[in-house]
């Protein structure tokens, strides 16, 4: 099986892919693997990197060395293409989405990955792209919007970018006014803090908002927030960022907890949605999910 790795030298700390790099290239000198290796050269390059390697149809592992962008990237390119498998070195900000499935330091082994075996997970349809992890439309959304302005900063890390983007908006204007469907069901008409589809667990550098979420089981969970005041959204922030807001007595009156297939959510004026990182105003937008869509190499077996 070919294996490809591709770079990201704009992943995390400047320069932090290159001491992965070196450990691949020797451990593949060593075993005699056939190494193919590509660096990025501008945002949605890994995914044409990735694209043209699968579309020979020639069974490939496709590494990335990089976050969680460059991993969503790699798997839009070979979702629905079981002749190929995607892994994942995790140098990003925020590595979030395997999170779900064990320690970055795990993900960072890389006799462990090269020996890898593939786990079908699922994937997020959308109308404007597919996601891996999760999706959401509201105030986390917004907060991942500014999160990327603010993860350009010197010294600023994932979480430091995520904190510091969630005090400004916490600061302006929360809530929307959102009609939510889930599977057909009756719609649900609230103003909302935030809407979110997950099928991984974890987003904007360690926050657990989708706790429960399998990302096998050809389900998503969906979780709805309704608006508070910024007083208390202040004390429920750290249970929702350990996750345990679904099981908590705290966010009873606040929290629409579901498992489905699809979830559409319309609104009058334009909210903030969240597409693994990737940010835009909308009016409309459905999320829905793609079973067992990638081979996602998981070193160590699946432990989610």
């Amino acid at each position: 099986m070919r294996c490809l790795v591709i770079y990201n030298p704009a992943a995390g700390k400047k320069g932090a892919y290159r001491g992965v790099r070196e450990q691949i290239r020797r451990y593949c000198q060593k075993e005699g693997i056939d190494l193919e290796e590509a660096v990025t050269q501008f945002p949605g390059h890994a995914e044409k990197i990735a694209e043209a390697a699968a579309r020979t149809g020639e069974p490939v592992k496709i590494y990335g060395v990089g976050g969680d962008g460059t991993l969503c990237e790699i798997a839009g390119a070979a979702a629905g293409r079981n002749h190929v498998q995607v892994g994942i070195f995790p140098v990003g900000s925020g590595n979030d989405y395997i999170r779900t499935f064990g320690s970055q330091e795990r993900f960072l082994q890389v006799e462990a990955q090269m020996k890898a075996q593939p786990v079908k997970v699922d994937m997020i349809q959308t109308e404007k792209m597919l996601s891996l992890n999760l999706c959401s439309a509201g105030l986390d959304a917004a907060v991942a919007l500014h999160m990327a302005k603010f993860k350009k900063l010197p010294l600023v890390s994932g979480p430091m970018a995520y904190n510091l983007a969630l005090v400004k908006c916490v600061l302006g204007k929360m809530g929307n006014d959102l009609k939510v469907t889930i599977d057909g069901h009756p719609p649900i008409q609230d103003r909302f803090l935030f809407a979110l589809a997950g099928s991984g667990r974890y987003y904007g550098g360690g926050y657990c908002g989708a706790p429960e979420a399998d990302p096998s089981d050809g389900l998503l969970d969906f979780v709805l927030i309704r608006k508070v005041g910024r007083l208390r959204l202040a004390k429920l922030l750290s249970e929702y960022k350990k996750g345990k807001h679904l099981r908590s007595g705290a966010f009873q009156d606040i929290l629409i907890f579901m498992r489905g297939k699809r979830m559409e959510i319309t609104c009058e004026q334009s909210v903030v949605v969240n597409f693994d990182g990737e940010c835009q105003p909308l009016s409309q937008i459905s999320f829905r999910v793609l079973p067992q869509a990638l081979n996602f190499l998981v070193p160590g077996g699946k432990q989610a």
